[in-house]
């Protein structure tokens, strides 16, 4: 809840000034043999960084210190130390964050060996939220994304027994459709079908439904919109018609901050789209199943997840090691264990994997990740993305209280604000 909560201002706050940057001076007062790392943890996560600095520490003598922060301020921290020229060491960010530091020119490549060696063992969508045509800036530490739960005994009420489970089974969009159509007729009062998880910063997973339809929101080139809106259009028909038709309750409008796990638990919806970093929290008085996401021309689902990303100092070899550190096979899979996120790398065994909350679920959402696609990533790590997501929150807004506006029309009004926010 805190996680989630920060996330409402963090798309706007995030680097608000993001000029005037330096790098670390070479005198610090740091020794060269301690490091810093600034990073957001509840107690699971604290815990398992301090059993990844004990490791380290134990194998180089260098000294791993951790500054934790809340959420929200992470960045803001992170940035006051770049204004000052005594940032941390490296620090923990979000996928859709690390580009703009990568464009500011703070963050150190790792060494071509190491990437070399790392590269092989990352699923290839994972190493691309990291890597752009100068180098690789950090490493992908571990990641997160969508399914769709499903109340049991609402699903049965509206004659749904056949729930798939697994990715090539997955309802389509018209069966997904109809499905919510039979799952609102029984609802009952003040109950409907389904919630989407793309409310505030959380918008870009709108972004599923274009790269389901095969489509692009930005440009091969990630310097303009899409010029094919077809993708776009298609999106736009099929979750306006959530609203259009009352399948989805006003309050999943992408500017609510009521979350999708809080509607499914308390019944008012029998279906949602939940984050797998939601799941220890989740306590429900109902039986559930998981499911995935939608499918049209293909499978795709959203990027979740966190990188380590290495402040280009004095440090920053040793930094780098860490960072590596973090990210070997058995280290991944003891965080992944302790914590309950999802592995970057395809040689941990996942089915191994003693999850903390709902295991068998967990397997669900580690064959969920596979497909979160590479050209997505891309589009969701440039470093104009946190306007783009701004963006994205006003004009779906707009799109689905739009009544009978046609489609095209509403994707040229929603492309053309993406341009807008692109070019600057």
């Amino acid at each position: 809840m805190t996680r989630r909560a920060a996330l409402l201002g963090a798309a706007t706050a995030c680097l608000s000034g993001c000029t005037g940057f330096r790098l670390p001076d070479s005198g610090a007062d740091r020794p060269t043999d301690v490091l810093q790392l600034t990073l957001w943890a509840g107690p699971e996560e604290e815990a398992a960084f301090r059993a990844l600095a004990d490791g380290f520490r134990a194998e180089t003598g260098v000294e791993v210190r951790l500054q934790i922060v809340p959420f929200s301020q992470t960045l803001t921290t992170v940035d006051t130390g770049l204004r000052t020229g005594a940032p941390p060491d490296l620090f923990r960010v979000t996928y859709n964050d690390i580009g703009l530091y990568r464009s500011q020119g703070v963050l150190r490549a790792l060494d071509p060996s190491v990437a070399a060696e790392l590269e092989p063992a990352v699923a290839e969508q994972f190493w691309a939220a990291v890597t752009d045509e100068d180098g690789t800036f950090g490493v992908p530490h571990h990641t997160d994304t969508s399914m769709v739960l499903v109340n049991t005994a609402a699903a049965e009420a509206a004659g749904v027994t056949d729930v798939p489970e697994r990715l090539d089974d997955a309802w389509t969009w018209e069966e997904f459709l109809d499905v919510s159509r039979r799952v609102a007729d029984s609802a009952g009062a003040g109950r409907t079908a389904l919630a989407v998880n793309w409310q505030q910063a959380g918008a870009y997973r709108w972004l599923n439904w274009v790269d389901q339809a095969d489509g692009r929101l930005l440009s091969e080139g990630l310097d303009d919109a899409a010029p094919d809106p077809s993708a776009v259009v298609a999106a736009l028909d099929v979750t306006r018609t959530f609203f259009r038709e009352g399948l989805t309750p006003s309050s999943a409008l992408p500017k609510s901050s009521q979350y999708t796990d809080q509607l499914f638990g308390a019944q008012t919806v029998a279906m949602a789209f939940v984050g797998s970093f939601t799941l220890p929290g989740l306590e429900v008085p109902f039986d559930w199943v998981a499911t995935p996401l939608p499918r049209q021309r293909r499978a795709s689902a959203d990027l979740g997840g966190n990188a380590l990303a290495v402040v280009d100092g004095p440090r920053a070899e040793a930094a780098a090691a860490f960072a590596a550190y973090c990210v070997g096979a058995q280290q991944q899979a003891d965080f992944c264990t302790a914590t309950g996120v999802l592995p970057t790398r395809t040689d941990v065994d996942a089915a191994g994997l003693d999850f903390p909350a709902y295991p068998e679920v967990m397997q669900q959402y580690v064959e969920q990740v596979t497909v979160v696609q590479p050209d997505l990533v891309r589009q969701v790590t440039v470093p104009q993305f946190n306007a783009v997501n701004s963006t994205l929150v006003d004009q779906l807004e707009l799109a689905f209280l739009a009544g009978e506006r046609p489609a095209d029309q509403v994707a040229d009004d929603l492309l053309r604000a993406v341009a807008a926010e692109v070019a600057r």
